[in-house]
């Protein structure tokens, strides 16, 4: 359920005047008519048009200090090719003010990324945590598991409000990209292995290797056994353009053994490492070295330039075998989730 790495960039800028129309647009074309819920004090409701300007400098700012209207462009600019639709806020209503304001995108795998931050007014503290209750609350109806927000590590009051509605820490994701090189040389998978592309009769190997993949993994281990497999295949799959070519099965006869999933991030000259797993008999032996050979060979390929992806902190050997690719740090996130099903 990690973040796209894609998301550490907003790509290029629009002319205003269209980040405007889009704004409008999204207002009008926007079909969710859903009940407010307030507590005689704060109201929390889905944003009007008039209220998304400062709704996403709310969401966009730092340090308790709103986003400039040139970064809340940017943000509308690049969100009409990253499908995100900001006519989906929901703000906190106090007094006849916005005081507080969140997105939540919904994906397939039903979950659900909150774009937030955290009060670092004491008078802002409770509208906020209203609105992030109501929103857990209102999409766990909609058949939503589980939600995630990413924050900067530093952010610890950020951590500290988000710890006290319910989201535990999960992993700190570093975001790695890389230049791949021009001549790098496609790698040879020697029978017993092979490599298969993702269709239909394949899919449930997939899920298999993924699985497996799954078992004493250092990456995300709190994840483990929190999803549906089919829903972490779908979230994996809406993650930027999906091509099941890109898509590769490791196979050891007939044995799934790893998967390499990779996707491209539009509108870029990169392609994203959306998931690289090993089952636990093939770590050890140089296969993600392989696979991640394969990787570059099939951005080269594609005609793409550069490899993006995010990695737990503590998964010391991929680290490892990434920045050895030629990777780089570029930022990192504290991952944090709340489960939303009713106790099990």
């Amino acid at each position: 359920m990690k973040i796209s790495a894609a998301e550490a960039g907003w790509g290029r800028r629009l002319p205003f005047h269209a980040a405007a129309l889009f704004l409008r647009l999204m207002a009008v074309m926007s079909t969710h008519v859903l009940t407010p819920e307030g507590d005689g004090q704060t109201l929390c409701r889905p944003a009007t048009q008039s209220e998304l300007p400062a709704a996403l400098a709310i969401i966009l700012g730092t340090g308790g200090k709103p986003a400039s209207a040139a970064h809340v462009d940017e943000f509308v600019q690049a969100s009409v090719y990253r499908k995100i639709d900001p006519a989906r806020m929901w703000v906190a209503v106090a007094g006849g003010h916005v005081v507080w304001a969140a997105l939540p995108l919904v994906s397939p795998g039903r979950t659900m990324l909150l774009l937030s931050s955290a009060p670092t007014d004491a008078a802002i503290f409770h509208p906020a945590a209203r609105l992030v209750d109501h929103l857990c609350d209102h999409f766990s109806r909609e058949d939503v598991h589980l939600a995630q927000v990413l924050i900067e590590p530093e952010h610890m009051d950020a951590r500290h409000f988000y710890g006290q509605r319910g989201f535990k820490e999960i992993a700190e994701l570093i975001y790695l990209q890389g230049h791949v090189p021009r001549n790098a040389e496609p790698p040879v998978f020697a029978p017993p292995l092979r490599l298969l592309p993702y269709a239909p009769q394949s899919h449930l190997r997939f899920v298999e290797a993924i699985s497996k993949s799954y078992r004493q993994s250092l990456d995300c281990p709190a994840l483990s056994g929190l999803r549906d497999m089919d829903d972490v295949v779908a979230g994996h799959q809406a993650t930027g353009d999906f091509d099941p070519n890109l898509w590769q099965l490791l196979m050891e006869n007939e044995d799934p053994l790893g998967v390499l999933l990779l996707s491209r991030i539009p509108q870029t000259d990169a392609m994203e490492l959306v998931y690289l797993g090993l089952a636990p008999q093939g770590r050890g032996r140089g296969l993600g070295h392989l696979l991640m050979r394969r990787a570059i060979h099939l951005v080269l390929a594609d005609g793409r330039r550069r490899l993006s992806l995010a990695v737990d902190s503590r998964n010391v050997p991929a680290l490892k075998l990434y920045l050895q690719m030629g990777m780089q740090r570029i930022t990192a996130r504290v991952a944090m989730i709340r489960d939303l099903r009713p106790v099990r």
